[in-house]
């Protein structure tokens, strides 16, 4: 049902609503698409949907750019997997033969293969061997697992309680990060999770300086949930957003993707959102990411100056290690983590158990919230 121009790809999309209409299109064309125009279908159309909304995606040379600079961070991350199998066959060559017991050269390897940092693998080894050192001999064992697993248990922040039925302060929470990470999905399941159970008073604000359809999935989100919504396309609305709210204890605030091509764009947002004052900033990332591509966005993302860190699609990788591992590095607390699109099952509260659960294998690592 496309029809294409030299400057202009053109396609209609069918639903018995405009909003699903909308949401349709906006999952195969992605955020950039322009919404021309809905209304009801021609009589013959209708078998495919009451209703029809009309995209159109401009062929640019930005977009050549940003597949440019896409293919380069691809090569970028196939070079860092390169380097840590040299780092990982140049490690297990030397680094594990300097403890003094074999057991904990077997760690060391094994927290390297896990995707540890070296130092961090490191750090975790000698304390684990500190720990059981400081055992009595009657308790010492040859697995270091445990004592691995409650040192990492160790160094691990969490954000406080999110939200509380009673509070009468208002804050602004606010979601940051890459494409596709997850924010808008991540911040229907807390609005529903946080908000709505404990019966908390929220907003939700979009802000998204591209246009009016850019707003639609979050709007069709909001009318579901029956929580208020407000639109903001430039700064002067996201003022005025933000002061004609100021009754809500919860402003929930979702941010645009930000790649490498639009950081002005990020840049102006960093600096819009510092001048509020009730915040708390939520840096969202993909488990399932390299984590030298994580790494990279944690510090393009500290323009931001994010308070906390939160995982999602943790059902799409093996091991928690990498997402640990940083969490380390950029000494942040983390906040929620998440493992599929349900809405709101898949979300939880970061936590020990569900990020040392399976560290060294399923049912292996028997470290608890307590560690």
């Amino acid at each position: 049902m496309g029809l294409e121009t030299p400057s202009m790809r053109i396609k209609s999309y069918f639903a018995m609503s405009v909003e699903r209409a909308i949401h349709d299109a906006r999952e195969e064309l992605g955020g950039e698409a322009t919404l021309i125009t809905s209304r009801r279908s021609a009589p013959d159309a209708r078998h495919l949907g009451a209703y029809e909304v009309v995209f159109g995606i401009t062929d640019s040379p930005e977009e050549s750019e940003a597949a440019t600079e896409e293919l380069s961070a691809e090569l970028t991350m196939l070079r860092d997997q390169l380097d840590g199998i040299k780092r990982l066959l140049k490690l297990r060559g030397a680094g594990a033969d300097s403890f003094a017991r074999p057991e904990l050269g077997q760690l060391y390897e094994q927290l390297i293969s896990l995707g540890w940092e070296e130092s961090w693998a490191r750090q975790i080894t000698e304390d684990a061997s500190a720990r059981w050192q400081a055992l009595a001999p009657s308790q010492r064992t040859s697995n270091y697992e445990n004592l691995a697993a409650e040192s990492i248990g160790s160094r691990l922040k969490f954000a406080p309680e999110f939200a509380s039925a009673n509070s009468d302060s208002s804050r602004a929470v606010i979601f940051v990060g890459p494409p596709g990470a997850g924010k808008t999905t991540t911040l229907a399941k807390i609005a529903i999770q946080e908000c709505l159970a404990r019966r908390v008073s929220a907003r939700i604000i979009s802000v998204d300086p591209h246009g009016v359809a850019a707003h639609e999935k979050l709007r069709s989100f909001a009318e579901i949930m029956g929580i208020g919504f407000t639109a903001a396309s430039s700064a002067p609305q996201f003022r005025e957003a933000i002061e004609g709210l100021r009754n809500k204890n919860v402003l929930l605030i979702d941010t645009p993707g930000y790649g490498h091509a639009d950081w002005d764009w990020a840049r102006d947002l960093a600096g819009l959102l510092a001048q509020l004052e009730q915040k708390e900033i939520h840096l969202v990332l993909p488990a399932s990411m390299h984590p030298a591509g994580l790494l990279r966005y944690v510090k393009r993302f500290e323009e931001f100056n994010p308070d906390y860190l939160l995982f999602t699609k943790l059902d799409e990788t093996e091991s928690h290690a990498p997402l640990l591992s940083l969490a380390f590095e950029a000494n942040k607390p983390l906040s929620f983590l998440t493992r599929g699109q349900s809405i709101p099952e898949d979300i939880e509260v970061a936590n020990s158990g569900a990020l040392l659960a399976g560290l060294f294998g399923r049912g292996r690592a028997e470290a608890t919230s307590a560690a």
